[in-house]
């Protein structure tokens, strides 16, 4: 979606549909021109550094599953704080004039931030589906025999 509004702004005539997708971006992202790529002369629905997190959620979902997180919870923090840290860092950091950002940090930040996240969120489904193949198997054969154990 954040590359739609940009192509539809540029080849039909749905400004309505438009607008609607850089309305429905503004309450996660400031959408600032300056802060954001553009695509056929128009900006994302979203800036350098949000458009790194969602590139990365999909690329991180796309790594098989069982190389993603660390197993124990302190690997885990780690690898939380690992991939938060430069982020944050690159949002404090100019703002006491110790850096200066730019799109390739914002970016790669985000990106990085992204993968952490869809490592998170994939083990979450896992968590809550754990199981359900199972019972539902489980269900079938007791529906087939007659009855629900």
């Amino acid at each position: 979606m954040i590359f739609a509004a940009p192509i539809l702004a540029a080849h039909t005539k749905y400004p309505t549909l438009t607008a609607v997708l850089y309305l429905f971006f503004s309450p996660i992202c400031h959408q600032i021109p300056e802060r954001s790529f553009f695509l056929l002369g128009r900006t994302l629905t979203v800036c350098h550094r949000c458009t790194g997190v969602y590139l990365g959620l999909f690329l991180g979902s796309l790594i098989p599953f069982d190389s993603r997180l660390p197993a124990s919870p302190l690997a885990r923090r780690i690898w939380i704080l690992g991939a938060t840290a430069p982020l944050l860092l690159d949002v404090a950091l100019p703002s006491f004039g110790v850096w200066t950002n730019g799109s390739a940090s914002r970016f790669t930040t985000g990106l990085i931030f992204g993968a952490m996240l869809a490592s998170l969120l994939l083990a979450g489904v896992a968590e809550l589906t754990d199981g359900v193949t199972e019972k539902w198997q489980r269900f079938q054969a007791s529906e087939i025999k007659g009855g629900i154990s």
